[in-house]
């Protein structure tokens, strides 16, 4: 199933929400083997993991990141992983943990070892998702303000790390 994730240099779907805030930009080439690589992307919807499945890795594609977010909006949070080494079998292991802290840097929740990636590597750089991806929904009683997602990936097979971090802006008015 995850060699099936694998696909594309990056993307985000694009927020379903018309109150949600969604930011395009082209997403970073993927980097070579054993430059290990994270990066986090957010979206309003799920839709996203079936535009990651059915677009072909040649195409490349425009990732539509969720900045800004409602009270008990559903924000969708994948962690992205390119620059893997593979073992000796061509095969890699990966274990994602994350962190999401308040507008003030206090932590809300975390989990460590929360997503993986395991399966043959591709023989080209490529991103491939952890799975599975995070589900957030923050609530009326959270203060409004910037919320910062921090992930962390280990490469099992070289035993590096990576750590890339997200930032979404809660607010309880319209925008």
């Amino acid at each position: 199933m995850n060699l099936l994730k694998l696909l594309i240099a990056l993307l985000l779907a694009l927020s379903c929400c018309s109150i949600a805030n969604a930011e395009k930009t082209l997403g970073p080439e993927p980097k070579v083997l054993g430059d290990l690589g994270l990066v986090i992307v957010a979206s309003g919807s799920p839709d996203y993991i079936k535009e990651w499945l059915n677009t072909k890795p040649s195409r490349g594609v425009t990732i539509k990141r969720l900045k800004v977010a409602q009270p008990e909006q559903l924000i969708i949070t994948s962690f992205l992983v390119t620059g893997f080494t593979p073992d000796q079998n061509g095969n890699i292991s990966l274990l994602v943990s994350f962190a999401l802290l308040d507008p003030n840097g206090k932590e809300v929740f975390s989990q460590h070892h929360y997503a993986k990636v395991s399966g043959k590597a591709p023989e080209n750089p490529s991103y491939i998702m952890a799975d599975p991806a995070l589900d957030i929904v923050l609530e009326k009683s959270d203060p409004e303000g910037e919320y910062t997602i921090i992930g962390i990936v280990e490469d099992l097979v070289s035993n590096k790390f990576a750590r890339s971090s997200y930032k979404i802006k809660l607010v309880k008015k319209s925008v």
